[in-house]
C-alpha cells in the first residue's frame, strides 16, 4: 500500500502492521500504564521533536519509566519510508508502556518499556477544515488535574468526547467542570478572541500543548494580546473567534458550538492571522531542520 501504515516500529525493529505483536501481561494493555506522543512530520521532517521528546521524557519521569536510548530520529524516519511517508505530511504517535510483568496495580520493580511507532497520512480534511472551520460540542463531564498534563494512555474520556461529538456531526468535544469552565479539547488546546484580544485557559491541569505554546509566542511578537485566564460557558456565549490548536491540526478555526454560530460563523480575521503566522513559523523551522 502506497503512502500507508503497513509497517510499525516495535521495540526498536521494523514490523509489519499484520505481524506485530505485544504481550497479553503488557501494562499498557491492562492498565493503560503508559504514555505517548504526537509528532506531525512535514515531508519526512519532524517539527518540534526536541520539544515532543522532551514532554515525553517528563511524563515518563512523573511514571516512573525510563525511556530506552533509542536512535528516535533515525526509527522515525526509517518507518517513514518503509511506509512511503516522506513524500507527505503524517502523524507519527509514539506510545510507551511500562512493559509486561505479573498482575496487579503495583509496578514491578523491574520491567522493559515497550516501545510502538506509528505514522498515517495527514489526509486533506485537515486542510479543508483549516479553511472552512469546524464545530464543537460541550462535553457533559471534564478531565483536569495533575494527570491531565501528561498524555497517558488512559484516554477514555477523549474516546467517549469524540464519540459523542460524531454523534452531533461536530469535530470537536469541548471538556467542561462542574463548575461550568471551558478547558481544552480532547485533542486540542481552546483559543477565543474577545475584544482584539486572544484567550487561553491557565496551563495549569491542562495538556501544555506545544502548538498552544508557539501560538503564544507567536502572537505576543506580533503584538496581539494573549491573556491565559479561565473560560467560562457564560463567556463562551460571547467570544468574537474561537480556534483549537494541536500539531497535527496546526490552527483550526472554530465556527460554531452546540450547533450555534461563533458571531456570523466564519473564520475571523485574527484566526486566520494567527495561522499565517503559524505557517511562516513552520517554513522557518524545517528551513533549519
Amino acid at each position: 500500500m502506497s503512502g500507508g501504515t503497513d509497517y510499525v516500529h516495535l521495540n526498536g525493529r521494523l514490523v509489519a502492521a499484520a505481524k506485530a505483536r505485544v504481550s497479553v501481561l503488557d501494562r499498557g494493555l491492562l492498565y493503560g500504564d503508559g504514555l505517548f506522543e504526537t509528532v506531525r512530520t512535514y515531508r519526512g521532517v519532524p517539527l518540534a521533536f526536541e520539544e515532543h521528546l522532551a514532554r515525553l521524557n517528563n511524563s515518563g519521569h512523573m511514571l516512573g519509566i525510563v525511556l530506552p536510548p533509542l536512535r528516535w530520529r533515525d526509527n522515525i524516519t526509517a518507518l517513514l519510508e518503509r511506509n512511503q511517508l516522506t513524500e507527505r505530511d503524517a502523524r507519527v504517535r509514539i506510545t510507551v508502556t511500562r512493559g509486561s510483568g505479573p498482575p496487579g496495580l503495583l509496578p514491578p520493580s523491574e520491567a522493559e518499556p515497550t516501545v510502538l511507532i506509528t505514522a498515517e497520512p495527514i489526509g486533506e480534511q485537515v486542510r479543508r477544515d483549516q479553511q472552512l472551520g469546524v464545530g464543537a460540542i460541550l462535553l457533559p463531564f471534564g478531565r483536569e488535574g495533575f494527570l491531565a498534563e501528561h498524555k497517558t494512555l488512559d484516554y477514555l474520556p477523549g474516546v467517549l468526547g469524540r464519540t459523542l461529538a460524531a454523534r452531533h456531526q461536530a469535530y470537536e468535544g469541548l471538556y467542561v467542570t462542574a463548575t461550568g469552565r471551558v478547558t481544552e479539547g480532547t485533542t486540542s488546546n481552546l483559543f477565543v478572541v474577545r475584544g482584539g484580544r486572544l484567550t487561553t485557559p491557565p496551563i495549569r491541569g491542562t495538556l501544555p500543548g506545544l502548538t498552544r505554546a508557539h501560538v503564544v509566542d507567536l502572537a505576543d511578537a506580533a503584538g496581539i494580546p494573549v491573556a491565559h485566564q479561565t473560560i467560562t460557558l457564560r463567556g463562551l456565549a460571547a467570544v468574537e473567534e474561537a480556534f483549537l490548536t494541536s500539531s497535527v491540526i496546526e490552527v483550526l478555526p472554530l465556527v460554531r458550538i452546540d450547533d450555534k454560530p461563533i458571531a456570523d460563523g466564519q473564520v475571523g480575521p485574527i484566526t486566520r492571522r494567527i495561522q499565517r503566522l503559524y505557517q511562516a513559523f513552520v517554513a522557518q523551522r524545517l528551513r533549519r531542520a
